[in-house]
C-alpha cells in the first residue's frame, strides 16, 4: 500500500536526506522508501507500507505521529489510496 507525503518545507534543521532516514527507522521493517523529490522548499516522499504481516494503519499512525512530533508545516499532507489528508 503506497503513502504519499506532501510538505510545503521541512522543519527548521532537518533535511530530506535527515527526513528519510527518520522515516526510515520510524517503519523499521514495515514499510520502505519508494520515491522523493523537491521543488524549492516542498517536497514529497513516497512510501511502500507492508500490509501482509501487519495492519497498515499502524504504520499510518506511526508515520503521522513522527510528523507531528516533529513539527512539520500545518499544511503537510498524506496520501492513501488517492485520498490526501492533513496530518493534523
Amino acid at each position: 500500500m503506497e503513502l504519499r507525503i506532501d510538505f510545503p518545507a521541512l522543519p527548521q534543521g532537518k533535511d530530506l536526506d535527515q527526513f528519510k532516514s527518520d522515516l526510515d527507522a520510524v517503519l523499521e521493517d514495515d514499510g520502505w522508501l519508494l520515491s522523493s523529490g523537491r521543488t524549492g522548499e516542498a517536497g514529497f516522499v513516497e512510501l511502500e507500507l507492508e500490509d501482509e504481516k501487519m495492519n497498515p494503519k499502524y504504520g499510518i499512525m506511526a508515520v503521522r505521529a513522527y510528523l507531528q512530533r516533529e513539527g512539520f508545516d500545518k499544511g503537510t499532507t498524506i496520501e492513501l489510496a488517492g485520498t490526501r489528508t492533513p496530518i493534523y
